[in-house]
């Protein structure tokens, strides 16, 4: 029989497949989206820019949620990776760990700062820095450009930073203060490095005790009185088969992983009633506590000398970490990305933008499945975004000062009119891949580069909803109004099957990633995350993979 069965290839089960199989266990690794081995990935993965994302065919189709600031409660289309490698196949690279005090704040024995940097260490192979807070020889390859590598627009952002008080971080990973930073990413000078192409290489593979199970889905985990004993799947062509093992390990993600709970009978007996499950153990936690770092951009058009070099892929190279100060603020509670290229295609290439990302959110929302199948109504996501005031007054002051930098001397110069931008229907349709899209954003790319009065009407009229008033702009009544219509969430849900205390009851796993209540069953990836990193998730749940292989091993 199976020891372990990891449900879900993503950042941290492709990290789970590895390091278990090197144990010598028996270990199969249950991916519900295309695989991607070596000599065979993607050319939109592998690329350096994330063209990946905007490829439909590696996401969960018909996902979505209430992303939004203005409290409506309307869902959009909300991005999950459903491809080997999940997140870190599809999303920017940033590499970015968060601060020490994230996971002290964790209040999880096992899990504060210096527990977790050995882990950080031992994923890393950092090719700028060493010392005892970098690895050197693990998997993951992180680099970032220098200073006089950056676009123009970065640089010129940068600037405008420095003569706000904001000194240069080089290593945003080591050095925890606020600056303006070089941005670490995942990725070596050829390509991505994901968590599959790290963790699931040709060597690792030929191991005969794992087995990759690809384009199969897990609908529902098996018990045995309160033990997991294993999994049913749907085939690739349609076949509904149970897989059995000594012990299952979730890592499908802060989304799903709290769904496969909640149809297998597993939290708030409310819930489980309106499905129709049969209750195995009521847990309240399960599908609670779901965070996200909002975000909204303020974009411009640039001027030709100003556009980034198609020599250098990324498309983050830079960005300010600082702290807001405001009600309900820590150190590093803001994040102002930069980014000088905003789409893979020809427009994308003419414009830029500064986007406001709150790191250190207080709202908190829910994921509960709306069907007791895998084939039913996609998950009911509710991230309640800018519920809580003190995130409302964060991100307000972030869009002011966005519009601030803009405004400086040394950006002004490189730049057309100013729009707070989105990604409406008709932005998501003309990131689609293909030839027509190509052909169709170079046209308007071509009409935005003529004539002055033919862009001010086509960025008044057609992008930026007449909403092109820079001495507006500058008020806070027209900051908070844009917070609340443009604010959208990133890709980092985390916090849904929090770490805890058995006798709290918000808890859904103990410090050992086991499932409180159960045997044989644990969950590992974002979701157990009791307050998400401020930075981005991957390399944190990667970490978070690291040390569960450890103490999984352990037993």
């Amino acid at each position: 029989m199976t020891d372990f069965l990891i449900v879900g290839g993503g950042s941290a089960g492709c990290v789970l497949a590895n390091r278990l199989s090197a144990t010598g266990a028996e270990v199969r690794l249950v991916e519900s989206g295309r695989d991607t081995p070596p000599g065979a990935v993607p050319a939109d993965v592998e690329d350096l820019y994330p063209r990946s994302y905007y490829n439909s065919a590696y996401m969960w189709r018909g996902l979505q949620a209430d992303q939004g600031g203005d409290g409506s409660g309307v869902k959009s289309d909300f991005l999950q990776g459903r491809v080997m490698g999940g997140g870190s196949s599809v999303m920017g690279m940033m590499a970015v760990r968060g601060l020490p005090g994230d996971y002290d704040r964790w209040n999880v024995r096992g899990w504060a700062w210096d527990d977790v940097l050995p882990y950080f260490r031992r994923l890393e192979s950092d090719r700028d820095f060493g010392g005892p807070l970098h690895g050197a020889d693990g998997p993951v390859a992180i680099r970032r450009h220098r200073v006089e590598e950056w676009p123009p627009f970065c640089r010129a952002v940068g600037a405008a930073a420095e003569r706000r008080g904001w000194a240069l971080v080089d290593d945003m990973n080591g050095s925890f203060e606020d600056g303006y930073c070089r941005i670490p990413i995942s990725g070596t000078l050829a390509g991505r490095v994901s968590s599959a192409s790290a963790y699931l290489d040709a060597h690792t593979r030929a191991r005969p005790n794992l087995t990759i199970e690809a384009r199969t889905t897990v609908e529902r985990l098996l018990f045995e009185g309160d033990r997991c004993v294993g999994v049913t799947v749907v085939t690739r062509d349609g076949r509904r088969e149970a897989r059995h093992a000594q012990h299952v390990v979730l890592s499908a993600g802060a989304i799903h992983s709290p769904v496969l709970l909640q149809r297998s009978g597993v939290g708030p007996a409310a819930l489980l009633k309106r499905l129709g499950v049969t209750p195995l153990l009521a847990r309240e936690g399960v599908g609670a506590n779901l965070q996200n770092h909002p975000i909204a951009y303020l974009a411009t058009h640039l001027t030709e000398r100003a556009r980034q070099s198609p020599l250098l892929r990324p498309q983050f190279n830079a960005g300010l970490r600082w702290s807001s100060a405001l009600d309900g603020g820590s150190d590093g509670d803001m994040m102002t990305l930069v980014i000088n290229k905003s789409s893979w295609h020809g427009l994308g290439e003419a414009v830029a933008s500064v986007g406001t990302c709150l790191v250190a959110p207080h709202s908190r929302g829910s994921v509960a499945a709306t069907s007791a199948h895998h084939d039913g109504a996609a998950p009911d996501v509710r991230f309640r975004m800018l519920t809580d005031p003190r995130d409302m007054e964060r991100m307000v002051a972030g869009l002011q000062l966005a519009v601030e930098l803009m405004g400086d001397e040394a950006v002004r110069g490189l730049r057309h009119e100013l729009f707070a931008a989105g990604f409406s229907r008709v932005v998501r349709r003309l990131n689609q891949p293909g030839l027509a899209n190509l052909l169709v954003t170079r046209a308007i790319a071509g009409l935005l580069d003529g004539p002055d009065q033919l862009r001010r009407l086509m960025i008044t009229y057609g992008i930026a909803e007449r909403d092109v008033d820079e001495q507006r702009m500058r008020t806070r009544e027209w900051a908070a109004a844009t917070v609340r219509r443009r604010t959208f969430g990133t890709y980092h849900p985390a916090g849904t099957c929090r770490m805890g205390a058995a006798s709290d009851d918000g808890a859904v796993v103990d410090p050992r990633c086991a499932v409180h209540g159960l045997q044989g069953l644990s969950v590992v990836d974002a979701s157990i995350m009791p307050a998400v990193p401020r930075g981005n998730t991957n390399i944190p749940a990667i970490m978070v993979a690291e040390r569960a292989a450890e103490l999984l091993a352990a037993g």
